[in-house]
């Protein structure tokens, strides 16, 4: 029995070897897309192992140690680089990754890197005004797209004497959330959350305390709160190649996500389906700034009026892009036809429904009341569901992790999520 699926050869003009950071599901599914069109294996830079990448046999870790910092994660990737280019020059080596911080590392270290590496490029500048939730509200407004009503609370200056934070002018409920996710990933306090929903003004103040005796002296966003549960929530994944052109795109409906408050709003289910005026909004979004890479577009739909609300932008893969791929949208294509190619390809999107599910798709029906989309995912789920990590044939020891963590997500909404109304509120 073949330790993977099977995968074609690759063509002779895409010599390259992926290198990536990090450790998440997002990552191992663009290395699974790459090996499954190419043959390829990734080099994967990490700090340690997780269930997402342990065992696999189409990538090849190099640990940078448990504690290692953004220094000696960044030398680690460096001498990765020099090694692989002296053993075979003419191989391109492309990187990526799909977290915050190391988005940012990439972009802090572009020249260095860019003698080892072929990666999407952007500025700083660039990358902190995409990144910015109140600079890519302010993008939108100019755009007309919808956006929630939204605060900005400093808390730069926190530590002074009197200081009192912005009056919130939001009719509560309201939504709290850093205004940069990048500058608040590795900031670790008691109550922290990934983000807070908050019921009155007593709320938020109990808040600001929590933050500031946190250590949080960075820039925090209040929001107006967009009602509907977990199936209102919409996601775009695309790929912007050197010329600006959105070369690959795919949408689709989140149906559960994650209600732990370490990693709420996580989506663990969804069902891919292209809209394409999320794709033309993408597209107006990621063209209105000097773009290059992949970017996870966050939106919601107001049960109320039908309205789609643009949430931020991640300029990364995101952790479920897979989804792109399993919809058609051929990320790993747009990739290499941008940095190992050099050509300029025609657009792709996503067209096909697939039933993407980390969750055991046996608890969907509980938690999605809609009776439509309940038939429509039933239906999905009779043809095929897609699971990013379920790839290497014979590999039980990565099986196994699926069915542990299927079994821990499980347990985890029965202890967080309350089974939505049939309204959806």
């Amino acid at each position: 029995m073949p330790s993977v699926a099977p995968v074609p050869s690759p063509a002779p003009d895409v010599a390259f070897r992926p290198v990536f950071l990090g450790t998440d599901p997002g990552t191992y599914g663009l290395a699974r897309a790459l090996h499954e069109s190419y043959g390829v294996e990734t080099t994967l830079v990490s700090r340690g192992q997780t269930g997402a990448i342990a065992h696999s046999r189409i990538l090849r870790p190099v640990e940078a140690g448990h504690d290692t910092g953004r220094a000696q994660l960044l030398a680690t990737l460096l001498a990765e680089g020099r090694a692989a280019k002296e053993r075979d020059p003419d191989v391109t080596l492309v990187l990526g990754c799909n977290s915050d911080s190391h988005t940012d590392l990439i972009a802090q270290h572009a020249e260095e890197l860019s003698a080892s590496f072929a990666f999407p490029r952007m500025s700083p500048e660039t990358l902190e005004q995409i990144a910015d939730k109140h600079q890519f509200g302010q993008i939108c407004e100019r755009l007309g797209l919808p956006t929630p009503r939204t605060t900005v609370v400093h808390f730069g200056d926190a530590d002074q004497p009197g200081w009192t934070p912005e009056p919130i002018e939001i009719t509560y409920p309201v939504v709290a959330k850093p205004a940069n996710s990048a500058h608040f990933e590795n900031l670790k306090f008691p109550g922290a959350q990934k983000v807070w929903f908050l019921q009155s003004p007593q709320e938020w103040q109990e808040l600001v305390k929590v933050l500031v005796s946190g250590g949080v002296r960075q820039d925090f966003l209040v929001q107006e709160h967009i009602p509907g549960d977990d199936t209102h929530q919409l996601s775009i994944v695309a790929y912007v190649d050197r010329t600006g052109r959105m070369t690959a795109c795919a949408t689709a409906q989140v149906l559960l996500g994650e209600h732990d408050p370490t990693t709420i709003g996580n989506p663990i289910a969804m069902i891919t389906t292209p809209m394409h005026d999320l794709m033309d909004a993408a597209e107006q979004i990621l063209g209105a700034v000097d773009y290059w890479g992949f970017a996870n577009i966050d939106a919601k739909r107001d049960p109320r009026t039908g309205t789609i609300y643009y949430m931020e932008v991640n300029p990364r893969m995101g952790r479920n892009s897979f989804y792109a791929t399993a919809a058609g949208a051929d990320l790993a294509g747009a990739v290499v036809d941008d940095l190992v190619r050099g050509v300029e390809r025609e657009p792709v999107r996503g067209t096909e429904e697939v039933l993407y599910s980390i969750v055991s798709p046996l608890v969907l029906p509980y938690y999605v009341r809609d009776a439509a989309l309940r038939r429509r995912v039933l239906a999905a789920a009779r043809r095929k569901v897609v699971h990013p990590l379920l790839y290497e044939r014979g590999n039980w020891r990565r099986r196994a992790y699926v069915a542990a963590n299927r079994l821990n997500h499980a347990k985890k909404l029965a202890t967080f999520y309350r089974r939505p109304s049939a309204s959806g509120f």
